[in-house]
C-alpha cells in the first residue's frame, strides 16, 4: 500500500513539470512555425509603431508616489 501511495505521489509531482515542457523527445525548435518575410516585416513595422507610441507620452510634472496621502508628515 505504501509502495502504491509514494508511486502515485511521484506521479502527481511529475504533472506540473511535464506540462511546462514541450512534451517527450521534444528538440529545440521542435513544433515552431517557420517566420516568413512577411512576419519579420510586420516584426519591424509593430516595434516601429510601440517605439513611436512611447515618444508620443508626456514625462509627468512630478513624481509619481502611491503611498504619499498614507505617510506621516508627508510632503
Amino acid at each position: 500500500m505504501r509502495t502504491i501511495t509514494v508511486a502515485a505521489i511521484i506521479a502527481l509531482l511529475t504533472v506540473p513539470a511535464y506540462a511546462q515542457s514541450k512534451g517527450m523527445g521534444a528538440t529545440p525548435g521542435f513544433g515552431e512555425s517557420k517566420e516568413t518575410e512577411a512576419d519579420k516585416k510586420q516584426k519591424i513595422l509593430d516595434e516601429k509603431a510601440y517605439k513611436d507610441g512611447l515618444k508620443r507620452v508626456p514625462d509627468p510634472d512630478r513624481k509619481f508616489d502611491p503611498w504619499g496621502t498614507v505617510r506621516q508628515g508627508g510632503k
